[in-house]
């Protein structure tokens, strides 16, 4: 019995070290990549009212902040955390914040919502981007 508890620390340790290492795989496996070169996306903006500001750009940005600062007539104001990146908040003076009415807006790749935030969003050639303004009922603009 003595000898189990002197393993007990070695044993839980090894599972700690164990637990880390899957993470550190699963995070290398899944985290966005982005491509380089030159990249054609579209981004649409669904306001409340269901109007839609349409750009189509090419840029050889690899994430999606970086491309729509890039677009002129464009403006994404929020607040920028070290771990999220930018939680945008209006975009063309438009608000959708949640503190404040319950709304937000989503971000989409493809119809899909996005896995990650316009900071970390890699993009890809071919993709279609939508900002849909969606109220806490769930329910998006013009819908």
């Amino acid at each position: 019995m003595n000898q189990f508890k002197r393993l007990s620390p070695f044993l839980g340790g090894c599972t700690a070290i164990a637990v880390l290492a899957l993470l550190l795989v699963i995070y290398t496996l899944t985290r966005p990549v982005p491509m380089a070169g030159t990249k054609n996306i579209t981004v649409d903006v669904v306001y409340e009212d269901g109007s839609t500001d349409h750009y189509q750009l090419k840029t050889e940005e690899q994430f999606l902040l970086g491309a729509l600062r890039t677009i002129p007539g464009i403006t994404l104001e929020g607040t920028t955390t070290e771990e999220l990146g930018l939680m945008v908040t209006e975009i063309n003076g438009r608000q959708a914040d949640y503190k404040k009415g319950g709304a937000y807006w989503a971000l989409l790749c493809d119809g899909e919502p996005c896995s990650y935030g316009v900071s970390q969003q890699a993009i890809k050639d071919g993709e279609h981007y939508t900002f849909q303004y969606t109220p806490a009922d769930g329910k998006g603009g013009g819908t």
